[in-house]
């Protein structure tokens, strides 16, 4: 929820682990074992693309395995766009064009906004239970490719990379309900796409009702993902 990436943004990411590697203290009152099972939070976002940029606030919910729901909203409060995920389906919806455009991940174009917004499930899911004592962990993925993963000395997970150069960074750790979690993430994919995400009092292992994560169609017209063209 992969090539190599950009110089620059090479140089970004060693510029973020060398400013992440001091030491800092342990988090207290984290819970061993207590991992992230459900996410609710206020965000505000910034996507980077080779065609545009764009950003604003807006809201993220998530469940694990796979299931997200990522609102962007307007400086009015009015929902612009809607991106839920459910296992290997994404539903885009734009509710000023009562229009939805629904189909695989694998369908998605190899560049632009929303096929970084792809990478959410790869980015939120479960870190491994223990890290390594030195150096990165290697973990094999699904489909037979691996990730690298690096740790603080505090063992949380610093940042990950996938075996073609998607790479994720996980910053300022904090304590949510006993959960050690970021306040923010940013992470690039191989074409040098870059997705920014900043946490606003986020809401960990919170009930979420699936009625939150699941796209209300009525009076929709729904599309193929494939005509998706932006927002």
């Amino acid at each position: 929820m992969y090539s190599s990436i950009s110089r620059f943004f090479m140089l970004v990411a060693i510029f973020l682990f060398a400013g992440c590697a001091t030491i800092r203290k342990p988090l207290s009152g984290i819970v061993p074992g207590r991992e992230t099972e459900t996410l609710q939070s206020s965000i505000s976002i910034s996507i980077k693309t080779a065609e545009r940029s764009t950003g604003g606030r807006g809201y993220l919910i998530f469940k694990q395995p796979d299931r997200f729901h990522l609102a962007v909203l307007s400086p009015f409060g009015s929902t612009l766009l809607e991106v839920f995920s459910d296992s290997e389906r994404l539903t885009c919806l734009i509710p000023s064009e009562q229009t939805a455009y629904s189909g695989l991940f694998s369908e998605l174009p190899d560049r632009g906004a929303l096929n970084s917004l792809a990478l959410m499930k790869w980015v939120i899911e479960r870190p491994p239970l223990s890290a390594p004592s030195s150096g990165p962990m290697e973990i094999p993925m699904a489909d037979g490719r691996t990730e690298r993963i690096y740790f603080d000395q505090n063992g949380l997970v610093q940042r990950k990379v996938s075996g073609d150069g998607d790479e994720v960074v996980y910053k300022d750790y904090q304590n949510v309900n006993g959960v050690a979690f970021p306040s923010s993430i940013e992470f690039c994919n191989r074409r040098g796409d870059t997705v920014r995400i900043v946490f606003d009092e986020p809401e960990i292992n919170q009930a979420v009702e699936d009625v939150a994560l699941t796209p209300n169609l009525q009076g929709i017209t729904v599309l193929p993902l494939t005509e998706f063209k932006g927002f």
